[in-house]
């Protein structure tokens, strides 16, 4: 069977892609990928890729500047030769934006797929018969939700990815291609020469840690003066030689980084393409980077991790999918902020992790294989590791286990891994409802986070029966009144969820999961029956009522 996974997204998304196309590989696939033009290289880094179809983002705005009929034709061109070429009989689209969702629909749409319709055909994000988004799934649609609101990710991407895929159970590998040996030498003939330039100070190298100075966004940039700190700590007292690593967009950070030190360092900002990277990073004893591209290509190598996320990094969701790496976030309150704010408290997450608690990890790391978490209180520190049901998770290495914010991403964990693994609202009907089960350890929060969660899922459990008993009227006496009345209390439930900051995933996917039930009502009861269940149950553990 030959599947074709759409991934449009950034470097580091498109390598965490890697478990999925590995799996379809173990299930007997071939496997297709689109991808931007400019992150292609890239695919050389994957295993189990048979086709690679790249396009160009850049020349396609470009012509929807001059004329959106000439540029949708030329798509459509450009996909019909990939249909050609690969003859795919299923696609997964990973990218959730209308264009590309309009772009998948076209390709399944002329796929040679044995499903019945094109829906059959099309896993991820996709388009109704309409023009309307639909999503195949609810692991789907809270993959989306995750993408846009801040704090309601208590899933790593890669498992989302792996979910939104229908692969179901199985292992998820992320193993990433092993560098060819003459990028290997290509690697280390850099760090020869790095090595060579410190004279008979050379000789005192035991080692390399790689640095990694940028991120998306300024905000979500540790210090250079930071990292200067740590790397000449790193060379005075561990005989460690810092590399610093990043594409050529950012020579200014390594610029930055060497006003600050005053020790040496390996300068291969801008002198290393992806593969010669990938070598480089094998070289290292350990990498600390900021929440990047880089980060997960070493994670996909194997390479130990200490990352730091910032602003609206946080490393439940974008963190390295490598058991043993270490996560450091500022242990503020404010942390993670929304998107699309401006910060009140002038970043003060920037500067809030030091470089003696990130050098007493690294030390722990190289003495003893193992990290050591300081008691400083700057970061809540986190491990990675693996849970029983296989989804990548953190273990909190400085006493944050029982925060509410731990507390309450655990809480997500469980109840809506239940609750997401269900059919499509679109495919409601007899024997559709999941049951829902109490976890089997006390939930709980501080007294008004307690109170304020309970009131929520309090009124959301009678504006669902509400919904419910107004939906059986409106079944058997169409009138105007009835259907207005049904429509205030769907909008009065959307706007508690919208304007709640614990509960918001459910405003998204209540308002995306109803839209598709369409006018199903039927389907729309049995969607409303399956939201009753989980703030029911959840309401119940909660007060401790099971």
């Amino acid at each position: 069977m030959n599947t074709l996974i759409i991934n449009l997204t950034r470097f580091g998304d498109l390598l965490q892609t890697q478990p999925v196309i590995s799996g379809f590989a173990r299930a007997g696939h071939r496997v297709g990928l689109v991808c931007l033009d400019n992150f292609a290289p890239a695919t050389a880094l994957l295993e189990d890729v048979d086709a690679v179809y790249p396009l160009s983002g850049g020349s396609l705005l470009a012509a929807l500047d001059a004329d959106w009929r000439t540029a949708l034709g030329g798509v459509w061109q450009w996909g019909d030769a990939v249909v050609d070429d690969f003859v795919p009989e299923s696609l997964l689209n990973l990218t959730a934006t209308t264009s590309v969702r309009l772009l998948a629909s076209h390709l399944s749409g002329k796929a040679a797929g044995s499903g019945d319709t094109e829906t059959d055909r099309l896993r991820g994000f996709g388009l109704d018969t309409f023009g309307f988004s639909m999503n195949s799934d609810p692991w789907t649609t809270f993959l989306q939700a995750s993408t846009r609101l801040r704090g309601c990710s208590p899933f790593n991407l890669v498992d989302l990815y792996w979910m939104a895929s229908g692969l179901g159970a199985g292992p998820r590998v992320y193993a990433l291609r092993e560098p060819l040996d003459e990028h290997r030498d290509a690697a280390r003939a850099l760090l020869q020469q790095a090595v060579d330039a410190l004279g008979p100070e050379g000789r005192k190298v035991r080692g390399f840690v790689g640095l990694q100075l940028g991120a998306s966004e300024d905000r979500r940039r540790w210090p250079l003066a930071h990292f200067a700190e740590l790397g000449d700590r790193l060379w005075a007292e561990e005989g460690l030689l810092p590399v610093l690593l990043g594409a050529g967009s950012e020579r200014h950070l390594a610029e930055g980084y060497a006003r600050h030190a005053s020790l040496p360092h390996a300068d291969l900002v801008g002198k290393t393409g992806l593969p010669v990277l990938a070598a480089a990073l094998r070289e290292l004893r350990l990498l600390v980077t900021n929440d990047t591209g880089t980060m997960h290509l070493a994670a996909g190598l194997g390479v130990p991790i200490l990352a730091v996320f910032l602003a609206t990094a946080q490393p439940w969701d974008t963190g390295p999918y490598r058991e043993g790496s270490c996560s450091l976030e500022p242990d503020l309150a404010c942390h993670p902020c929304p998107f699309g704010t401006v910060c009140p408290h002038d970043l003060a997450c920037r500067t809030r992790i030091s470089s003696a608690t990130m050098f007493a990890l690294v030390r722990a790391w190289l003495q003893g294989g193992a990290w050591h978490a300081p008691t400083s209180g700057e970061a809540r520190i986190w491990e990675t590791r693996r849970d029983d049901a296989g989804f990548m998770d953190l273990q909190s290495l400085s006493g944050h286990e029982e925060t509410d914010r731990t507390r309450w991403v655990r809480q997500q964990r469980f109840f809506y891994g239940q609750f997401l693994d269900r059919v499509p609202a679109s495919r409601m009907g007899e024997g559709a409802l999941r049951t829902i089960a109490p976890p089997p350890w006390p939930v709980s929060l501080s007294a008004d986070r307690q109170a304020a969660v309970e009131g929520e899922l309090e009124q959301s459990v009678m504006l669902l029966h509400l919904l419910a008993e107004q939906g059986r009227v409106l079944a058997v006496r169409p009138t105007d009144t009835t259907k207005q009345r049904f429509l205030g209390t769907w909008q009065r439930l959307q706007t508690l969820w919208d304007n709640s900051a614990m509960l918001n995933v459910l405003g998204y996917l209540w308002m995306c999961e109803s839209q598709e039930a369409g006018n199903d009502l039927s389907a729309m009861l049995t969607l409303a029956e399956q939201y009753h269940r989980l703030a029911t149950v959840w309401l119940s553990a909660m007060r401790g009522v099971l």
